[in-house]
């Protein structure tokens, strides 16, 4: 189950409990545990292949092999579980920012003469494309959502803010005026490149895409 809570039974205890607010009960015992996991990738996939419109309780506790019963002990609707998977989706992306900083820092040592900020564009344009390029369709439901959804919109909110702080600290290296007003355009560029190119089935190779994108943005920030 790529993407939800999961590993030992303390791991997914440790996993589920950053998602207390948005749940009912967290589950102790490894049998609960199992059926939570179920419900929450069944959910998933749900609102993948049939949308959110045509999900219900009934359908995700179905797909899990569970009773509907079971799905209400931890959720109070569908609206619950689709907040708490944008939650994990938000989680996985803070953990590949470290190592993401990692290879920018030493892109920074290993290539002075070279074209560092190319480089380094180019591997901010990889995050957010890979954040926006796993599970695309569910990506599109929680876009959807959002716009009738504060609590959602909140969460999608602190995935965004990362992505846009890192843009953030890339561009106060550079000695341009209003770094924030830089970074907010370069990080709207950036995302509506990536989303173009995956929610637009774009027959262009990605990682053209990428290299020219990460290029054309590199270009703002290099004086001539």
């Amino acid at each position: 189950m790529q993407g939800q809570c999961k590993g030992s039974a303390k791991a997914v205890q440790r996993q589920c409990k950053g998602n207390a607010d948005l749940m009912k009960n967290i589950p102790t015992q490894k049998r609960a545990q199992q059926k939570l996991l179920a419900l929450i990738e069944a959910s998933r996939q749900s609102f993948i292949e049939i949308g959110y419109d045509n999900t219900t309780a009934k359908v995700i506790a179905a797909r899990a092999g569970v009773a509907t019963g079971t799905f209400y002990q931890y959720f109070d609707n569908k609206v619950d579980i689709l907040r708490v998977i944008a939650e994990q989706r938000i989680a996985e992306l803070a953990q590949k920012i470290p190592a993401s900083e990692a290879k920018m820092a030493s892109l920074e040592r290993e290539s002075p003469a070279s074209r560092p900020t190319e480089l380094l564009f180019l591997q901010v344009l990889t995050l957010i494309y890979e954040f926006h390029e796993h599970d695309p369709e569910l990506h599109q439901v929680l876009e959807q959502r959002r716009g009738i959804d504060s609590e959602l919109n909140e969460i999608l909110e602190k995935g965004e803010a990362l992505l846009e702080q890192k843009v953030r600290i890339f561009v106060q290296a550079f000695n341009v005026e209003t770094p924030d007003v830089v970074a907010f355009n370069l990080f709207a560029m950036a995302e509506g490149l990536v989303h173009r190119h995956v929610f637009g089935r774009s027959t262009i190779p990605k990682n053209k895409v990428l290299a020219s994108g990460a290029k054309m943005l590199a270009s703002y920030l290099i004086q001539p």
